[in-house]
């Protein structure tokens, strides 16, 4: 971020919740979730360019609602919620019926934290009662696959690791970060700071994954355990660390009442992530044209489509489109 660059409130939610917003989940660009200690979670949708609308409120929890994520389904997309109520509650986004779809029992204190990857199928929690749990669906029915122990404190912090050479891994949190394989077997245990871990993100590439910490520091790190990276300027805990347009923005909030945003030098973070993406060295480039003018992200969709690429590698594409955009423009302006 620049000293140029400027944020500006454009909308504020009404009717607010009745409690603190704990939790706020973007499930699209045109709709959003809300937890707060009110006990509910709200969905609201975008009724014009700065104006969402409240669409319904779910129930069920009874008690401070903490964390959310998106379940998308072909038939049937669900909200997941959790919190003090120790349960973990699915609402369909379909319906928005107030009653719960399916409850996911098996944590006993406060459900702090989920996350849902699209391609692993899984849903992961994190909780008060010092573990994580994964959980998966067969045959419309959900289970715990496994519960992940070891942690001594609330796990603050999950995370799926979708490709790579992790792939199928998880990361869990407390004051110390843990990678788990796939089948919950502990591989390795991270340690960066005394202060516990609020939240982690996976960043592009699967190579590297950032933490927020209650030390006013986000970190960047290898799944080695080495710090690559201290992001400095919060001045009290950061709550929360995500990613922001395109996967190259790094977005993080705390206490200090401020969201920071930090940022590589566009053109050669896409680049980058372009060789990582890449087979091999000897892999033949595929060439891709692209008309001035057209939407970047419809060129990147077919594209993808047409050489079957995964979501994340047309997401890349999209940024890598736009990054050449932006060095172009700045290349004429300096002419």
């Amino acid at each position: 971020m620049t000293e140029t660059d400027t944020y500006e409130l454009c909308c504020e939610f009404e009717p607010a919740h009745n409690g603190d917003v704990k939790s706020v989940l973007a499930i699209s660009d045109n709709f959003i979730a809300s937890a707060s200690r009110d006990s509910s979670v709200g969905v609201w949708e975008r009724t014009g360019p700065a104006n969402f609308e409240l669409k319904a409120l779910l129930d069920g929890h009874h008690a401070y609602v903490n964390s959310l994520a998106f379940i998308p389904s072909d038939d049937n997309d669900c909200d997941a919620s959790g919190g003090n109520s120790s349960l973990i509650l699915l609402h369909s986004l379909k319906t928005l019926a107030s009653e719960t779809q399916d409850c996911l029992t098996g944590h006993i204190l406060n459900v702090c934290t989920l996350s849902y990857s699209v391609k692993r199928k899984k849903l992961i929690s994190g909780s008060w009662d010092q573990t994580a749990r994964v959980w998966s669906r067969s045959q419309s029915q959900w289970g715990t696959d496994f519960t992940l122990e070891g942690h001594d404190a609330a796990v603050w912090g999950v995370a799926v690791v979708e490709e790579g050479q992790h792939c199928g891994c998880y990361l869990t949190a407390d004051r110390t970060i843990n990678l788990w394989d796939d089948k919950g077997q502990l591989l390795s245990r991270f340690k960066g700071s005394p202060e516990p871990v609020r939240s982690i993100v996976i960043l592009p590439g699967m190579q590297q994954f950032a933490s927020a910490c209650n030390d006013n520091l986000v970190r960047i790190w290898d799944f080695d355990g080495a710090v690559v990276e201290r992001l400095i300027g919060h001045t009290d805990y950061v709550y929360q660390v995500t990613l922001g347009e395109n996967g190259v923005q790094l977005v993080s909030c705390g206490e200090d009442h401020t969201a920071r945003f930090a940022q590589q030098d566009i053109r050669d973070a896409y680049m980058q992530r372009v060789k990582e993406a890449m087979p091999n060295d000897d892999a033949a480039a595929i060439p891709l044209t692209y008309q001035i003018g057209s939407d970047p992200r419809t060129a990147a969709e077919a594209f993808g489509q047409e050489h079957s690429l995964s979501e994340n590698y047309i997401n890349q594409i999209e940024a890598f489109i736009k990054a050449h955009l932006d060095a172009a423009k700045f290349d004429d302006s300096s002419l």
